[in-house]
């Protein structure tokens, strides 16, 4: 049983009790970071432009960012990013990339030659290359008919 001994050693609730409020008032005044929401001020359109400036000067890091951005919001992001991971040699990236604007643009004549252009270069997939290089002939522009019609021809040839 307890004596009266024993039951003085025991701690007090109060001086606790005002030590957790006096911690709490302290803390509570320091300063808590916020929470920003970032609003990107550009649209996919001007990062999709800014990128091609940074392509162009030989910064393809800031273009990659910048066709990420677009990305975003736009399947000719992925288009412009698919171009630049595969003039980088990053074929696997860049397929998955003109896959995601196929996807977007199902009929785009650029997405499907580059797409099936790679197919080619990587000699895997003919099949696909070959559907993917007509539907780009059957959709190109009178300016893009040759170039996509010899992607077509060259991916005949490589069967």
């Amino acid at each position: 049983m307890y004596n009266a001994a024993s039951l003085r050693r025991l701690p007090r609730p109060m001086p606790l009790l005002l030590l957790v409020a006096m911690l709490t008032v302290m803390l509570g005044g320091c300063a808590l970071p916020r929470v920003g929401v970032y609003k990107d001020p550009l649209t996919a359109e001007e990062h999709l432009k800014l990128g091609l400036a940074y392509e162009q000067k030989g910064e393809t890091d800031l273009a990659r960012r910048e066709y990420t951005e677009a990305a975003r919001d736009v399947p000719q992001g992925h288009l412009y990013l698919a171009n630049l991971l595969f003039s980088r040699g990053e074929t696997r990236e860049a397929e998955a990339h003109y896959r995601k604007a196929l996807a977007g643009l199902p009929d785009d004549p650029t997405v499907c030659n580059n797409l099936a252009w790679l197919l080619l270069q990587e000699n895997r997939s003919l099949d696909e290359a070959e559907r993917l290089a007509q539907r780009a002939v059957e959709h190109a522009t009178p300016e893009q008919r040759s170039s996509f019609e010899d992607t077509l021809k060259r991916i005949r040839a490589a069967r």
